[in-house]
């Protein structure tokens, strides 16, 4: 059997299953379309990663922690070797790099580790998931320097006068990860630690208001307010009734688009612009010798968020209902942490295309002198034939044949220059939580999620669950709307 070159991403069939909730079904048939294909480093932190999130979405807790493994190995491997790479996509795209995965997929792949870890009952491995999205995000900031300064030093930028800086990051802490640390400790009687990481949610909601831009959940309030007035252990210790909680995520991840730049010459002028007529100007870089009339088109790719239906969800335990309140936005957290990586993408696509620019107006104006050289040699050659007939001045098939060679010699480099837009399928958008004291005991629980207006989109049936009354009672549960 031969293999796929490429990593065949999610079909249509796929994502309408997925979207449904019917993840065991999406997973099959994804896996079928992928059947005869090898991971390479090219796209297998894309591979990786869908179906690791499919697994763990279909319970299949083992095969996603090993798949997400590897993912996070093939990320780390591919970001090192790009450091050294990066300088070959001047001449080329960024598509020719082997995918190293988009911040928040290095970061909430851990997420999602430690929940596996957690239902295959191996609560240590789950902490130190959690203990390496702290890493991650502390690192965030200083993660793209060492990448500016290097191409901040090559000639092509010092001939364009032209060096990265990289805007301040506004996501230092992790709400989601510092949530499932809490509900740890305090399962392991770790109440010191368990207060921390509850005063790092509210640093979280103070510090970050570009990320969390919504109210910190009314329990994490209240228990903060409660360790304060009185003393940890009386607010974190188990009494006569269990603490049961929920994580609820939903919606899907923000998508990749691109916005179009022109590059256009004036006479001793390059402009970059946001339209080919010149206006929207960007910037100007004085070129003598360049001549007027050239335009190259190039991209550049931008995160937006998805719009989904869910506005509220709801838990069902026994008798007792409640609502789960937004604790992360992790689209918010995508896009803030794509916006550092953004300012490269833009100086190295800026300077390559300008670069393009100026090869494709050279190689043009050839193809000009030599068309104009052409005419003149046969009015020379008909003169000295002293031919009778009247010449034309203009040959229209030379005419149409060194219009077409321009034209193709802008096809050409508009095809080098297309944006990367590659990103995974199936991380979630939001993350809601939720609490409720209960008697220890054995009770059904479902899971509500609605739209704004209050009406059902989707109603999850979780079976009996036991709540303990000591260890942790924790579930999860997501539903991406139809």
């Amino acid at each position: 059997m031969s293999c796929i070159s490429t990593y065949q991403m999610p079909s249509s069939d796929v994502n309408r299953a997925f979207k449904k909730g019917y993840a065991e079904k999406s997973l099959k048939m994804h896996q079928q379309n992928n059947l005869s294909y090898m991971p390479r480093s090219h796209d297998q932190v894309l591979y990786y990663l869908d179906l690791g999130m499919l697994n763990h979405y279909a319970g299949n807790y083992m095969v996603s922690n090993d798949l997400l493994t590897k993912a996070e190995f093939a990320i780390e491997e591919n970001f090192t070797k790009s450091l050294s790479k990066h300088l070959s996509s001047f001449i080329f795209d960024d598509r020719i790099l082997n995918y190293s995965g988009e911040d928040y997929e290095d970061i909430y792949l851990n997420v999602f580790k430690a929940l596996n870890y957690y239902q295959l009952n191996k609560n240590e491995d789950a902490m130190v998931e959690i203990r390496r999205v702290n890493e991650k995000v502390t690192l965030l900031q200083d993660k793209y320097k060492k990448l500016g300064r290097q191409l901040s030093r090559s000639n092509e930028a010092k001939v364009l006068k032209k060096k990265m800086d990289l805007p301040d990051l506004h996501f230092h802490n992790s709400a989601l990860a510092a949530y499932i640390s809490e509900l740890f400790y305090v399962a392991d009687q770790n109440y010191d630690s368990a207060r921390i990481e509850i005063d790092r949610i509210y640093d979280a909601f103070a510090y970050q208001p570009k990320i969390y831009n919504f109210k910190i959940p009314r329990e994490i309030a209240i228990l903060r307010w409660c360790i304060q007035k009185t003393s940890t252990e009386i607010c974190l210790k188990p009494s006569s009734t269990a603490k049961f909680s929920i994580l609820a995520f939903c919606g899907q991840p923000p998508i990749k688009s691109a916005k179009t730049y022109w590059v256009i010459t004036r006479k001793n002028q390059i402009i970059i612009a946001g339209n080919k007529s010149g206006s929207n100007r960007i910037d100007m870089i004085p070129w003598k010798g360049i001549q007027p009339g050239h335009y190259l088109k190039f991209s550049i790719p931008y995160m937006k968020q998805r719009d989904d239906r869910i506005a509220k969800i709801e838990g069902v335990i026994g008798k007792q209902r409640f609502a789960l309140k937004k604790l992360e936005n992790m689209s918010n957290v995508a896009i803030e942490a794509f916006n550092q990586k953004k300012s490269l993408i833009y100086l190295k696509t800026f300077i390559r295309a300008v670069w393009k620019s100026i090869a494709a107006a050279e190689v043009k104006q050839s193809i000009d002198e030599k068309y104009k050289e052409k005419n003149k040699n046969k009015e020379k050659n008909r003169k000295r034939r002293k031919d009778k007939e009247k010449p034309k001045k203009i040959s229209f098939g030379a005419f149409i044949m060194a219009e077409f060679k321009k034209s193709m010699v802008d096809g050409i480099i508009e095809a080098l220059e297309q944006p990367d837009l590659r990103t995974s399928s199936f991380f979630p958008a939001r993350a809601y939580m939720g609490e409720v004291l209960i008697q220890p005991g054995l009770y059904p629980v479902k899971i509500i999620y609605c739209d704004q207006a209050g009406k059902r989109l989707k109603e999850k049936n979780l079976g009996k669950q036991k709540v303990v009354s000591t260890g942790l009672n924790l579930l999860h549960s997501s539903f991406f709307d139809k």
